[in-house]
């Protein structure tokens, strides 16, 4: 029962401390929290980055 209960504290840890996903373009000046958010639609390249490194970027009105 210990066991698992130190397995499952060091998963609980590790997904608090892995980033989470984000969508940019590369001129672009927003992020988005999916690839789907219709201001992407026309976009020919979305990156997909941590959000940790978006930079200035602001978060997108309509997906957050």
């Amino acid at each position: 029962m210990k066991k698992i209960i130190i397995f499952l504290f060091i998963i609980f840890t590790t997904m608090c401390i892995a980033g989470q996903i984000v969508y940019i373009t590369p001129k672009g000046r927003k992020y988005h929290s999916t690839k789907g958010c219709r201001t992407l639609s026309k976009s020919k390249q979305v990156l997909e980055i941590d959000i940790s490194k978006v930079g200035g970027r602001q978060p997108c009105k309509v997906c957050y």
